[in-house]
């Protein structure tokens, strides 16, 4: 056999027929194909592979143990052939949308905008749950493509990456009572009436739970032009903000006290189906860049 033999794929996917179908004539009323390019194609193959694969009598045309071997490499070969099919046509329409499941609002934002800074004409979205079983269902489901949670998953669907930590600060004027101190538990709040945005995910329900007799104010987070900034600005109420805030910068009048509750410091890892990883890997690696 030459180096370099090529062997066309009508021909694999005709082996793989017969041995699949058993005579000529089954697999030419598979395949729409009449018997006599069949039995060329099976000669043209014996020719090329320089190797016997078939026991021919008069009426009868079976498969050899050369044959036998070789049929099931193109039953393997015609099984790729249809996963890349399959994979790429997935691979594209995947690329068309994205949207990410998240316990919180910041890396949810953050990972929007890196995939539609990959992707073009991507439709990018996020949505908040801080119910963890809700984001692993969905992902199972494929309702998201990506979910960010506070500890990693490994196991034989799932697979995780460390995204970034991130820390939540109170913004005070400089005028507020505990404007001076170093850090502040959230404890110290009590009483106070915040303004925040909305569906912010698991650290909303925490503030309720460990702010005594707090007020909240909320505001949808409308990008990088929202109404935040113009509300801290013309008032004198306290908001939290992240060390990866982007939406505006920190006021002259305020300043950001840390917190210094444990479960004001934390670190997302990103989850995804280990099936989908060639799909997600750019934007994975570009993910990992932002720690």
């Amino acid at each position: 056999m030459k180096e370099n033999t090529f062997v066309e794929t009508y021909i694999i996917r005709l082996l793989a027929a017969f041995e699949e179908y058993g005579t000529l004539t089954k697999v030419g009323e598979a395949l729409g194909v009449t018997q006599p390019p069949i039995s060329r194609a099976m000669q043209k193959l014996e020719a090329t592979l320089g190797v016997p694969l078939f026991e021919r009598t008069k009426n009868k045309i079976s498969l050899n143990k050369n044959g036998q071997f070789a049929a099931s490499y193109a039953k393997k070969i015609m099984a790729l052939q249809n996963e890349l099919i399959t994979k790429t046509r997935e691979y594209a329409g995947l690329q068309k949308s994205f949207k990410v499941g998240s316990v919180a609002i910041q890396p949810a934002i953050n990972v929007v905008k890196t995939a539609e800074s990959l992707y073009d004409k991507i439709d990018a979205k996020y949505e908040i749950d801080d119910t963890e079983n809700n984001l692993l269902r969905a992902l199972t489901d494929d309702v998201y493509q990506m979910i960010l949670l506070l500890h990693p998953i490994d196991d034989n669907i799932f697979k995780s990456q460390r995204y970034f930590s991130e820390k939540l600060y109170v913004m005070l004027p400089k005028t507020h009572r505990l404007s001076s101190k170093e850090s502040l538990a959230l404890s110290d709040l009590a009483g106070e009436t915040f303004v925040v945005y909305n569906d912010v995910g698991f650290w909303e329900k925490i503030k309720k739970e460990k702010i005594p007799n707090a007020q909240f104010i909320k505001i949808v987070y409308g990008g990088e032009t929202d109404s935040m900034a113009t509300l801290i600005k013309s008032s004198n109420m306290p908001s939290f903000i992240s060390d990866r805030t982007t939406a505006f910068t920190l006021p002259k009048d305020r300043v950001a006290i840390p917190l210094s509750d444990k479960e004001m410091s934390v670190t997302f890892y990103a989850i995804y189906k280990k099936e989908q990883y060639a799909i997600w890997a750019p934007l994975l690696s570009e993910m990992a860049k932002e720690e």
